[in-house]
């Protein structure tokens, strides 16, 4: 049995299980409003990674919904509240704390933690706001029958079920985008806090939403047994589908000189043919170490071979780093950049040699798509997400083997030769408008399933 009452500022609120829909005038068409919740993109100045998706499900979003007469809103969960989020005219998030982010130095930023914790400042933010003020505020949003209400970003320590257990009791159908498993299949590459808050937020989430869009097939093959885990019927109760990412950049179409970096442009020119270039976050899960251990024995049968790493600094990135930065061919042989634009990886996918992915755990690999749409080679750790997206346009090699991946460059270097069954001119690589385009159609196809 259900029991909605009515909160103090006049909300719905579930106490126990979904309640039946009750039709609310106003909104008569199933799937008529679609909200996506970008809390966490909202304040993150990262554009790799959920917020990279985040961000081109809420650019592309709208004109792939509008084909199915829809209207997508992203929503930001402020103060017990989901509050609509501003898109700027190229459809991009405006973020309240991107600037203030990236002007901030490290170690400010780190103090500022370290004085002011997070979770403590929100605490308390939201319980002075709530004292002030006893209505809904007049931008939250109402959500009502058929509406559709998509769980796109990395909110994992975000409490807000109450508002969507109210927005459930009221007929609002919720979706997932489930990007992978990996602080619950492999925590010995997260830390200990956050593999604890994604076990507890995704337990909570897969009995509760009714359909999940997952971004590999294989991660669908993972949700479909973690639901078996929690003894929930997938048929009857909820709906698993993959979709493929996008493989464009953003600005693609722009013919206007990009703005690169001298130091970047320099590597990659004085590169014979074009560096190998790695792309993703440092951190032990992406397995950069690997990368210089082969090249060090690369280095010995093809001493022109130049290493470019893109990507930010992540968890336990500091040893990875360091050894990049005091190798005595830094800067001759190897780069590192933390904080590549779109434009400065599109220069750098379109002018490297091919690209090295070594991770030990993906959900998808956006790397490995973005490179082939650049009809670059691919060397890519032998997982099973790799082998799904890449296919045969991919040479592979196991992530703990340093000597097979050398082995397979030092071959590249001598024949230029690419040894994939297919070459990466073959392989069909989505666009984000079409990536979006069949999320809402998992959205809209869940529906002939209840």
């Amino acid at each position: 049995m259900v029991h909605c009452v009515e909160s103090k500022v006049g909300r719905t609120n579930v106490l126990n299980q979904r309640a039946p829909r009750v039709a609310i005038p106003g909104n008569t068409t199933l799937g008529r409003r679609m909200y996506v919740d970008c809390s966490q993109t909202f304040v993150a100045p990262m554009r790799s990674g959920i917020p990279r998706v985040v961000r081109n499900i809420i650019k592309h979003g709208r004109a792939a919904a509008a084909q199915h007469n829809l209207i997508l809103t992203p929503v930001r969960f402020e103060d017990g509240f989901f509050i609509p989020v501003e898109i700027s005219a190229g459809g991009d998030i405006i973020g309240a704390s991107v600037n203030q982010v990236r002007r901030e130095h490290p170690v400010v930023r780190r103090m500022r933690k370290l004085l002011y914790p997070k979770a403590i400042v929100r605490a308390a933010q939201t319980a002075w706001r709530r004292l002030l003020r006893a209505a809904i505020p007049p931008t939250a949003v109402r959500f009502m029958e058929g509406d559709t209400l998509l769980l796109a970003d990395s909110s994992w320590s975000v409490n807000f079920w109450s508002e969507i257990d109210a927005a459930r009791c009221l007929g609002t159908r919720i979706g997932l985008v489930q990007y992978d498993f990996i602080p619950h299949t492999h925590p010995h590459f997260t830390s200990v806090k956050l593999t604890k808050v994604f076990r507890r937020w995704m337990k909570k989430t897969l009995q509760s939403v009714d359909f999940i869009a997952a971004i590999s097939e294989t991660v669908a093959d993972q949700t479909r047994s973690f639901l078996s885990e929690i003894n929930r019927d997938v048929a009857a109760k909820t709906i698993v589908r993959s979709f493929r990412l996008g493989a464009d950049l953003n600005d693609e179409s722009d013919s206007r000189p990009p703005s690169l970096r001298p130091e970047l442009v320099a590597f990659i020119e004085l590169a014979q043919r074009g560096p190998y270039l790695t792309v993703g976050t440092v951190e032990p899960r992406k397995n950069q170490g690997l990368l210089l251990d082969s090249f060090e024995k690369v280095w010995t049968e093809a001493p022109d071979a130049k290493l470019l790493v893109a990507g930010f600094a992540g968890w336990h990135s500091e040893a990875a780093v360091e050894r990049f930065r005091r190798h005595p061919r830094w800067k001759t042989h190897i780069l590192y950049f933390p904080n590549l634009s779109d434009a400065e990886l599109r220069y750098a996918y379109s002018r490297s040699k091919a690209l090295l992915f070594p991770s030990h755990a993906e959900g998808y690999g956006l790397p490995v798509v973005e490179a082939l749409r650049h009809q670059m080679p691919v060397f890519a750790s032998d997982i099973p997400v790799h082998r799904q997206v890449g296919g045969d346009c991919c040479v592979y090699f196991s992530p703990f083997d340093s000597q097979a991946l050398a082995s397979q460059i030092i071959g590249f270097e001598r024949t230029g030769l690419f040894p994939a069954a297919k070459q990466p001119g073959n392989f069909d690589t989505p666009t984000w408008l079409q990536a979006v385009q069949e999320l809402i159609d998992i959205s809209l196809g869940s529906l002939t399933n209840e």
